[in-house]
C-alpha cells in the first residue's frame, strides 16, 4: 500500500520572483496548487536564484546524504547529492537544488530546526524520537527501509522522511524497532520530483512511449544519446523492471529505470570509498590520476582490465578489509613488476572482471 502525507494547503506565498512581481505562474502542474512548503520556501517553485535575492550569507555547504550516501550505486537522482545551501535566516535548513533545473527540490532539516513541517506539525529536531514520529504518522510504521550502502533508517513515504542512526553492535536484519523507539531523529528530508512535476520533456530530447529511463552517471539521457557511448566505456549496468522502477522512482520509473556508469564515474566512487576505509590508502593514492597507477587484487584475484564495475559494487556491507602492499610484495607474491603500488581487497562479491560485449 501507498501512502501519501497530507500536506497543508497553504496560504503563506512562496518565496519566487514571480510572487515578488505578482506573475501568475503559468508553468506549473497543478499538483502544486497544494505547496509543499517549509517556511516560505516551496519545493519546485523557490528558486536557488531567488534565495539569493532573499539573504545576505547564502553559502554552499556539504550535505551527509542519509539515504543515499556518495559511495552508494544509485544516487537519488531528484537533487544534487551531497551539496546544498544554508542561511542564517532559514537556522537548521539546509537547501539542495533540481539536478538540471534552478528549483529547490530538497529541504534537509537538521538538529538545529524548530519550527512546522509542510503539514503545519512543529517539530524540535534535536528533541524528536522515533516514538513521537510514529505517534504523529502511524502510517509510517511500516515504512523503514535502509540501503545496505547507508548507516541510516529511513522511515517515511518518498516526500516525507525521518533519519536514525543504525546501531552497528544490532543485527540489521530482522529490525529492532523497539530498540530505536526513544532514539533522536537525526535529520528529516522534504523532497520532491521537479521533473515530475513540470513534466515538460526537451523537445530536442524526446522520449519515446514505453522507453525505460535512462541514467549514465547519474544524469537522465535519451536512447540516442546513450549510444554514443562505446561498451568500453561502460563499468556497470542495473535494470530495474517496471515494478522495480516504480517503487524506486515513482510513476516516472514505470516504464522501467536503467543506471549506467562509465568507468571515470565507478572509479571516482570506489576511490572515495576506500579513501574512508584505509588513512594509508588516502595518503598513497591521494588523487585518481594516482589511482590509474594501482594494481587491484580482490580476493586474492589480480584485476587487470574492465575492473571498475567490480570495485565500485563494493559497500558496507561487503567490504571486509583493505591493505597496501610494497612495490616487493606485489612482484615477489603476484608476479608483478611494472606497477609500485598494489591495493589488497577482501569483499563479499565476486570478481567478474568481464570483458565488453563489442558486438
Amino acid at each position: 500500500m501507498k501512502y501519501i502525507t497530507p500536506f497543508l494547503l497553504s496560504s503563506t506565498v512562496c518565496l519566487t520572483v514571480h510572487a515578488q512581481t505578482n506573475k501568475p505562474v503559468s508553468s506549473l502542474h497543478t499538483s502544486l496548487e497544494k505547496k509543499i512548503m517549509v517556511g516560505s520556501v516551496c519545493l519546485c517553485q523557490t528558486t536557488l536564484t531567488d534565495l539569493r535575492n532573499a539573504t545576505d550569507d547564502l553559502q554552499p555547504v556539504i550535505v551527509e546524504e542519509m539515504d543515499t550516501p556518495e559511495h552508494c550505486y544509485a544516487q537519488d537522482t531528484r537533487y544534487e547529492n551531497g551539496k546544498g545551501f544554508s542561511s542564517v535566516k532559514y537556522p537548521g535548513m539546509i537547501f539542495q537544488k533540481d539536478q538540471s533545473k534552478d528549483y529547490i527540490s530538497k529541504i534537509r532539516l537538521t538538529s538545529n530546526y524548530s519550527g512546522p513541517l509542510p503539514d503545519g506539525r512543529n517539530v524540535d529536531v534535536k528533541n524528536l524520537t522515533v516514538k513521537e514520529v510514529l505517534a504523529r504518522y502511524p502510517e509510517f510504521t511500516e515504512l523503514w527501509r535502509s540501503r545496505d550502502c547507508s548507516g541510516f533508517w529511513k522511515i517515511g513515504n518518498d516526500t516525507l522522511s525521518f533519519f536514525v542512526k543504525i546501531d552497528p553492535d544490532k543485527p540489521r536484519y530482522p529490525l529492532d524497532e523497539a530498540h530505536y523507539m526513544d532514539q533522536r531523529v537525526a535529520g528529516i528530508d522534504i523532497t520532491l520530483s521537479c521533473y515530475g512535476v513540470f513534466d515538460q520533456p526537451d523537445k530536442k530530447q524526446p522520449k519515446l512511449a514505453g522507453d525505460p529511463l535512462i541514467f549514465i552517471d547519474s544524469v537522465i539521457v535519451t536512447r540516442e544519446q546513450m549510444q554514443a557511448y562505446q561498451p568500453t566505456d561502460i563499468a556497470a549496468v542495473t535494470i530495474y523492471k517496471n515494478a522495480e522502477g516504480a517503487e524506486l522512482l515513482g510513476p516516472q520509473g514505470g516504464n522501467g529505470v536503467v543506471f549506467i556508469e562509465t568507468k571515470p564515474f565507478a572509479r571516482k566512487r570506489y576511490w572515495q570509498f576506500f579513501k574512508s576505509k584505509s588513512s594509508r590508502y588516502a595518503r598513497t593514492v591521494p588523487s585518481l590520476a594516482v589511482d590509474s597507477t594501482v594494481v587491484y587484487i580482490l580476493n586474492g584475484k589480480v584485476l587487470t582490465e574492465h575492473f571498475e564495475g567490480d570495485l565500485s559494487r563494493i559497500n558496507d556491507e561487503s567490504f571486509i578489509s583493505l591493505q597496501v602492499i610494497r612495490k616487493a610484495v606485489l612482484q615477489r607474491d603476484y608476479g608483478v613488476k611494472d606497477r609500485s603500488i598494489g591495493v589488497l581487497i577482501d569483499a563479499n562479491i565476486r570478481a567478474t572482471n568481464p570483458r565488453p560485449d563489442n558486438r
